[in-house]
Formats: structure tokens, sequence, C-alpha cells
């Protein structure tokens, strides 16, 4: 389920044919943003420096850590961010029977012109 963007707009989808992952980091530019694959796991990293904001300063990180499903195609993961600050991380599932890599890859974030809206379910 993709919660509205009134709300921290995070969600993961595993259906038949797909694996997703939508993060809203809308504070975050692409160079702030690490995502890697370790083993069967994807990992979310996101911090930038201090700043300042209306209030004052600010600082923010966050980690975030998912499973990959077994049937991920690892190979053809793509990541994109959106104008509007959201991270979408998906791959294509496969036949079960194909063997995985077990190592750390880093998946580069790509800047998308348009803006993503998180779907409604």
């Amino acid at each position: 389920m993709w919660r509205g963007r009134s709300q921290t707009a995070s969600g993961v989808r595993s259906d038949r044919d797909k694996f997703t992952i939508m993060l809203d980091v809308k504070h975050f530019s692409p160079e702030d943003l690490s995502v890697k694959i370790i083993d069967d796991f994807v990992e979310i990293h996101g911090k930038h420096s201090e700043r300042q904001d209306d209030h004052g300063y600010i600082s923010r990180e966050f980690h975030r850590r998912y499973r990959l499903p077994a049937n991920v195609d690892q190979a053809a993961i793509t990541c994109s961010l959106s104008n509007d600050g959201m991270l979408t991380f998906s791959g294509p599932k496969v036949p079960s029977n194909m063997d995985a890599s077990h190592s750390e890859r880093p998946i580069p974030v790509s800047r998308e012109e348009k803006p993503t809206s998180a779907p409604s379910s």
C-alpha cells in the first residue's frame, strides 16, 4: 500500500513481475544519497551537512535496509529520483532458478525531469 504525500510517502511493493521501493527523500539531492545492494539486501542511506532553514540550522540523515526477494534480477535494478523528491528503486523478477549474485554493488541514482506522484491503492 502506498501512502499519500501528506504522510511520509514510502512503501514497498512486491508483485508477480516487479519489486519496488518508493521513499520520499525531498530534503536530499542525488549526491546526498547512497544506494547499495549487499547480498540479499538493499541499503539506502541519505545524509546532508548542516543547512540553514526557516528555523535555524538542520542536518538530516537516514538509513533504510530492505530484504530483496530471491527472484529479483539484481543486474536489472534501477534507481531514480524525481524532481519532487521521490526515490524509486525497482527491479524485475525472474524465474527463481536464476543464480543471484551475492556481493556489494552500488546502484546509481539518476535524476528524473518530471515529478512523481505516489500511486494510491
